[in-house]
């Protein structure tokens, strides 16, 4: 090919009379021609060979026949690498990074991004966009500029840790979300590389904390593979085994790890620098406790305990697992083993090597197999009076409970009391739990009063204390306090619904949890709460209000001691109330929160006694269902279930008695030294108050717990209920809720008052007008029209029994304008002119001068009128121009000169809506300069300001763009 090129190179270019002449000067040229173009075959060789894969081509493949089906060579596989920037974006990328280093964040984001706008495949500006979120406090941001990043080289193992790590170190900003970011990144890496075990370790310890036990063990299972010497791992293992719920098939993946790791540690040798790893032994031997294998637990606690100590030789002691004679502390069980010999020496090798916390354990799982005598051999070393013990509680918690459970579970109740009483003294603050199980030793000895106290002091301090509410409900119904059992009773199956619980009363809960709590006595998972907090409830809105509990089984004396310091405590709050009240009108609005909360306390207390309310409305108020019977989903056969009916049938009347002539007469007026007066206005201020604060629900409530209450069923105070009702409504912008509080009252008092108060509410309400036109209300305010059209006509037939239940006839029987009006407005603003024109015509015989009547009727024969399906249209808006010159007549006779720049401007709207523009102009000069002799009153600024609007609108709409400018800043200020 090279050949037949140059040859007609050299017949092109070289003519035949200067072959012979220049032959020396033809062959150089030709020679370096030559060269090359062989240069230039060979490169195309080894490009060819190189992107398809081959060796060493014999020829130009396009010279070559391709032979289908023929096996490819070993060239590099996977994606091609990615080409280099361009010259543009790497010199944007350089003023990226000198911006960046020159703490010019700004600069730099728009730089990068304007990268980013041109080649989004860019990795360098990922990272830098990522890089400058991060120094200027958006983490969420640099977050996903990083996994952009990680997404472009999803090879690079290690850009995708670094994304993971750095979503767990700002975890806190969201943690559900950097924790699946993390997971996410975790997972990619190992898709890039599945043997990478900094990948999988993270993505278990993700699992972990989600929740997902199940991934998280498979994972930690196929690191302890490749690390069985990594203890960490294996405690974590262990943990997650112990948190899954299904712990009896996945303790045995932990129980492997940890007897391959004890193993490795007994093969080989432990030095006395080194601390044997007593912590691991406990949480190993809990391992099989938490599955009920105290027997296995038992013989490897005290086989790892001997090689611990430095008598690993010592096998025979395997053959005694009757009893624990090897860890006492004398020699007198010990001498009875024929191939134990006793040595001053040895002595420091048994009794007292074994640590209080493991001696704690073997006590525990001889209890649990039934074996008290020697499980007490283990307890004498805790003498609950001894300064040791009260050490080994501080260390040891969560331990020292199991200790007095089991204890109690095998009617040692005193010694049980005694642990947990030790218990209570080291926490330094009260425990629900402990109070709990301390106030169940007390009872079964016989302690009523220090019972009552623990299980009271249990639901102080954790509100949502089911099991404490329902021994306290056993106990007050053997007393016979029946009515304070059936509140209890009550508060409990609230709970049990808001937590969707199965409804049994037992100790199944506690007891599910009592093996996870033991580990974390040994001190195997994080702590996340404090030292002594057995509970773990995260802080929330409890379901039951807190209220004042009187004790009921204590001495009077000291009942009425309790009663009277909360009467004084409650007189104080008040009087605090009341002075921040005071200074919030005075300006202090930075207040409010504790005003709030400081009346949130005192009306939750009113609320809570039941002396105020009938029983169905206390009832219901504890329970979150509207019914106070229990739900039929709850097992009838459960001693709650039971008590509780038995309790309404005795104590609560029937839904269907009335309460109003068993209502109590309160003869003080007052509770607490506070007027009822008082307190209701205390539950509306603070109604009110949510309101403002958008808390529609939770106003709501405090407005209807004031209705329900026996002590404000007078007319001035339901008056008073509803009005601050309506005032949460128009706050919370709830036009339904307006609509049928003025339903209320208008059915409680037909007069015209109530009308314009239904009005109002709807004008006050900022939303749609679909609450205001709807069928409901339409049909409501016709009854009452109707409901007075029958008594003044005295005829019955125009209203039925249900009708005449829902409607209140005034005595007057006089037709009243204000309800025809409002029938009319409502009518008219659903845009049925034709009925509206009737009720307003109905209004105007009664009131022929009104203003509002004729201007309501001018313009709803307007409307009429230019509606498309109007008959006569010239005469309709005559019709309604007619009625707007006896509107202006009306006000002139009256002489008002307020309200003459109201009329100029209704006038100038009624022609700006007939597309008259010169005659509304007019009118709404005549507006603003009437308004201008009246510049003190709001309302007449306001006209005038809507005035001046309008005659822009309308210069516009002509095109008269320059003299509506001009007016606009003339007159126009905003």
């Amino acid at each position: 090919m090279a050949n037949a090129r140059s040859q007609s190179w050299r017949d092109e270019h070289l003519g035949e009379e200067e072959t012979s002449a220049s032959a020396s000067d033809a062959d150089s040229d030709l020679e370096e021609l030559e060269g090359d173009i062989a240069r230039f075959d060979e490169s195309v060789r080894q490009f060819l060979a190189t992107h398809n894969g081959g060796t060493e081509p014999a020829a130009v493949p396009s010279a070559q026949p391709s032979t289908r089906g023929a096996p490819r060579g070993r060239g590099a596989r996977g994606p091609r690498k990615a080409a280099k920037p361009r010259g543009d974006i790497t010199a944007r990328l350089a003023k990226v990074n000198q911006a960046f280093l020159a703490g010019d964040y700004a600069t730099a984001l728009t730089l990068a991004s304007e990268v980013i706008r041109i080649n989004a495949e860019t990795h360098q500006a990922w990272t830098s966009l990522a890089s400058i979120f991060a120094e200027i406090g958006e983490i969420t941001k640099s977050l996903s500029a990083m996994v952009y990043a990680a997404h472009l080289r999803p090879k690079d193992v290690p850009g995708w840790l670094r994304c993971a790590s750095f979503a767990l170190d700002n975890i806190e900003e969201d943690v559900e979300g950097n924790l699946h970011t993390a997971r996410l990144c975790y997972s990619a890496a190992l898709r890039a590389d599945s043997s990478n075990l900094d990948a999988r370790i993270g993505k278990a310890t993700v699992c972990h904390r989600q929740g997902h036990l199940g991934a998280a063990i498979m994972d930690y299972k196929a690191v302890l593979k490749h690390r069985p010497h990594d203890l960490d791992l294996v405690r974590k293992l262990a943990e997650a085994c112990l948190d899954n719920k299904h712990i009896e098939s996945s303790v045995s993946a932990a129980i492997a790890s940890y007897r391959r790791y004890f193993d490795l540690e007994i093969g080989s040798v432990l030095t006395q620098a080194d601390e044997p790893p007593w912590h691991d032994i406990g949480i190993y031997v809990e391992l099989f406790a938490s599955v009920g294998r105290y027997d296995e637990a038992i013989s490897e606690l005290k086989s790892l305990a001997r090689w611990a100590v430095g008598r690993s030789s010592e096998s025979y002691w395997d053959q005694w697992q009757g009893d624990d004679r090897e860890w006492d502390e004398g020699n007198d069980r010990r001498l009875g083993v024929p191939e134990f010999t006793s040595s001053p020496g040895n002595h420091m090798l048994y009794g007292v090597s074994l640590p209080r916390d493991l001696r704690a354990r073997l006590a525990i799982y001889r209890l649990g197999i039934g074996q008290d005598s020697e499980a007490f051999e283990h307890l004498n070393w805790l003498d609950p009076t001894e300064h040791h013990t009260r050490d080994f509680v501080g260390d040891f918690p969560f331990l020292a409970f199991d200790v007095a459970s089991e204890l109690y579970r095998h009617a040692h109740f005193s010694l049980a009391a005694k642990f947990l009483e030790v218990l209570r003294e080291v926490s330094g603050e009260p425990d629900a739990t402990v109070l709990l199980e301390l106030g169940r030793c007390y009872l079964a000895t016989g302690g009523n009063a220090a019972a009552e106290e623990c299980f009271l002091t249990a639901i102080e301090v954790d509100e949502e204390s089911i099991d404490a509410r329902i021994e306290l409900a056993n106990m007050y119904e053997k007393a016979k306090e029946d009515e304070e059992a059936l509140i209890l009773a009550a508060e409990a199956m609230a709970l049990q619904e808001a937590h969707d619980q199965p409804l049994t009363g037992t100790r199944q809960s506690e007891l599910a949890s009592h093996r996870r709590r033991s580990q974390d006595g040994a001190g195997s998972r994080v702590r996340r709460q404090k030292v002594g907090g057995l509970s773990g409830r995260a802080t929330k809105r409890p379901v039951i209000p807190r209220r004042y509990r009187p004790k009921r089984l204590a001495n009077p004396d000291k009942r009425r001691q309790e009663e009277q310091a909360h009467a004084i405590r409650l007189s104080r709050q008040y009087s605090a109330v009341c002075e921040l009240k005071n200074q919030i009108r005075s300006g202090r609005d930075d207040l409010v929160d504790s005003w709030m909360r400081s009346s949130r306390e005192l009306i939750d207390d009113f609320r809570s006694l039941k002396k105020f309310y009938s029983w169905d409305k206390y009832l219901n108020f504890l329970s979150s269902s509207k019914s106070p019977q229990p739900l039929s989903r709850y097992q009838p056969s459960s001693e709650l279930s039971q008590m509780y009916e038995r309790l309404t049938r005795t104590l609560a009347p029937q839904p269907d008695l009335s309460t109003k002539d068993t209502l109590p007469n309160f003869e003080n007026n007052g509770h607490q030294g506070i007027s009822f007066d008082e307190w209701l206005n205390l539950f509306l201020d603070y109604a009110v108050g949510l309101a403002a604060a958008h808390r529609r629900e939770e106003s709501y409530s405090v407005c209807e717990a004031a209705k329900d209450s026996t002590v404000f069923q007078s007319p001035n105070h339901n008056f008073a209920i509803y009005v601050a009702w309506s005032v949460c409504a128009i706050y919370t912008s709830d036009e339904e809720k307006c609509i049928s509080i003025a339903r209320h009252l208008m059915k409680d008092g037909a007069i015209s008052d109530s009308h314009r108060m239904f009005a109002l509410l709807s004008t006050l309400c900022q939303s749609p007008i679909s609450w205001y036109t709807s069928g409901p209300a339409q049909k409501f305010i016709l009854r009452q029209i109707k409901a007075i059209d029958s008594a003044h006509l005295g005829g019955t037939g125009a209203q039925n029994g249900n009708e005449s239940a829902n409607v209140a006839v005034p005595v007057d029987v006089n037709l009243d304008v204000c309800l025809l009006m409002l029938y009319g407005h409502i009518l008219f603003t659903s845009t049925s002119y034709t009925f509206a024109l009737g009720y307003f015509l109905r209004a105007r015989a009664l009131d022929p001068e009104n203003l509002m009547v004729n201007l309501s009727l001018g313009l709803a024969y307007v409307h009429y009128g230019l509606k498309r399906q109007s008959a006569n249209r010239q005469y309709l808006i005559l019709q309604g121009q007619a009625f707007i010159d006896q509107y202006v007549d009306a006000q002139r006779r009256q002489a008002n000169g307020q309200h003459q720049a109201e009329v100029f401007y209704n006038i100038g709207r009624l022609f700006h809506l007939l597309g008259i523009a010169s005659v509304a102009m007019d009118y709404y000069e005549q507006a603003s300069r009437a308004a201008a002799l009246h510049s003190d009153r709001s309302s007449a600024e306001d006209i005038r300001s809507i005035s001046r609007i309008n005659q822009v609108i309308s210069l516009l709409s002509v095109g008269n763009n320059k003299l509506a400018l001009g007016l606009l800043k003339k007159e126009i200020i905003i």
